[in-house]
């Protein structure tokens, strides 16, 4: 369990990351921690995807042990692809997301235990910093940026549109 100065430095950094991302013209929805929430929680609208459905960005700092903690925090940014795997694809879908995560410079698609797809990053930050303005809006672009480059092809396996091969041939 984090002591709850830790708890109270995730949410003043979550607070500093709300304010750049509102700065920055995404709708966002801090979520401090709670007896069904048990750690703080951001929450950033950013732009539809392709087909027009609402994606969502998740920012949670990682709980660490107590060797750790003093010296990094690890902010992970996480987001569901708005589309559902269908059933008897998963082995499919997951030959495709490994393919795709050789190509990726920073995070990794995944499947999580509900069967929804995601993608994840984990950004390290020196406990002894905060948030550059700059830096952090660099990468979300690119979290972005990796999330429209390859959703695409990882939803026409995921809903058996297309089959594993053809989708790795345009991956190429």
């Amino acid at each position: 369990m984090m002591p709850e100065l830790v708890h109270t430095r995730h949410l003043a950094q979550l607070g500093l990351l709300k304010d750049i991302l509102d700065e920055a013209g995404l709708a966002t929805n801090l979520l401090e921690k709670s007896e069904a929430i048990p750690i703080h929680v951001l929450m950033a609208g950013f732009q539809e995807d392709k087909k027009g459905r609402n994606r969502f960005l998740h920012f949670s700092f990682l709980p660490l042990d107590e060797e750790d903690i003093g010296a990094i925090q690890l902010l992970q940014i996480y987001s569901t692809l708005p589309f559902h795997l269908k059933e008897g694809q998963r082995d499919k879908a997951a030959a495709v997301l490994l393919a795709v995560n050789t190509r990726l410079p920073i995070g990794h698609f995944g499947i999580n235990e509900q069967n929804e797809l995601h993608y994840r990053y984990v950004y390290s930050l020196s406990v002894a910093k905060s948030f550059d303005s700059e830096e952090i809006l660099e990468i979300l672009s690119m979290f972005v940026y990796m999330c429209d480059m390859f959703a695409e092809p990882v939803e026409l396996v995921a809903s058996g549109e297309a089959e594993v091969a053809e989708v790795l041939q345009t991956l190429k």
